[in-house]
């Protein structure tokens, strides 16, 4: 029902299979709310979006038929079901398998040179190289952290081991390595690693753009500063050192304090998408006439 009343647009011949002008679809025409219609609460009602819930599933509940299911969609302008859309339990469960892979190292300060994706990370002593580490997955400078995969089954790191990169480019003797670190905390499961830092602030109204509401401010902390829980003073700033940090008390002393790990991070990512609104179903005819109109127009 949605393309439907999408209005056609002819192509040249030089994009149709023999040559010849084809009638297509213009899928490229928008039509959306403004903020005005979806504010006052006889426009819309709030709806936290169930487990397995699909936006056909959500129309076909609240306006008797799953073709509706754009009008949903396009209410909470979201464009993609797949990505804006919340993942059911048992599928974001495979998503984080699939993109947290592997183990993460924390890097005591003092790191030199360069990990880039696909660099081999290999343990050394003081004569030479120990064993295969693995591959370079992702390294963020500001962390000092380093997600490798590829590790050998019964493989593992400690702290105060000392690593290097190499690669094509460096070269693959002892002295060739492109980066140089001493890990000082490993998180064998990457998806319970630090992310960020973050503490709740005050709460405030009007959150959102649809209906208003409340809710805690989250706010984000510098992993270079000291934080209090009421002041965050920035590394160099009245005598903090590294050793006051908050990175420092995370990968020194395995520090909880206002870490939130990949799953967390993931875990609220995909739970903020199951707040929506949606349009009150007495309003469904005219905003379907409406959109007809809009969207056919040339």
């Amino acid at each position: 029902m949605y393309f439907k009343n999408f209005p056609r647009v002819i192509l040249d011949g030089s994009t149709g299979a023999t040559g010849s002008s084809v009638i297509a679809v213009d899928i490229l025409r928008r039509v959306g709310f403004n903020n005005t219609g979806k504010t006052g609460s006889e426009f819309f009602v709030e709806y936290n979006v169930g487990d397995t819930e699909t936006p056909e599933s959500i129309a076909n509940h609240i306006y008797g038929s799953p073709e509706y299911h754009w009008v949903v969609l396009m209410f909470n302008d979201k464009f993609d079901a797949f990505f804006e859309w919340p993942l059911s339990v048992r599928k974001f469960e495979k998503y984080m398998t699939k993109k947290y892979q592997g183990i993460t190292l924390f890097f005591a300060d003092g790191v030199t040179g360069s990990f880039l994706p696909n660099d081999t990370l290999v343990k050394t002593s003081g004569t030479g190289l120990t064993g295969w580490g693995g591959l370079v997955d992702e390294y963020d400078p500001t962390l000092n952290k380093l997600t490798i995969t590829g590790v050998g089954s019964g493989y593992e790191f400690s702290a105060d081991d000392l690593v290097k990169s190499y690669n094509a480019t460096g070269g693959t003797l002892l002295t060739q390595n492109v980066g140089e670190a001493v890990v000082k905390r490993i998180v064998t499961d990457s998806s319970q690693a630090l992310h960020h830092f973050e503490t709740s602030g005050s709460t405030f109204d009007g959150y959102d753009d649809i209906g208003g509401g409340s809710q805690t401010a989250k706010i984000r902390l510098d992993p270079l500063s000291k934080y209090n829980g009421i002041t965050q003073v920035s590394m160099g700033s009245g005598g903090v050192t590294f050793g006051n940090t908050l990175l420092y008390g995370y990968t020194y002393n395995s520090s909880s304090n206002y870490v939130k790990t990949n799953y967390d991070y993931e875990t609220e990512q995909n739970e903020d998408k199951r707040k929506i609104s949606l349009l009150n179903p007495t309003h469904l005819d005219q905003v379907i006439r409406e959109f007809k109109s809009l969207i056919s127009k040339r």
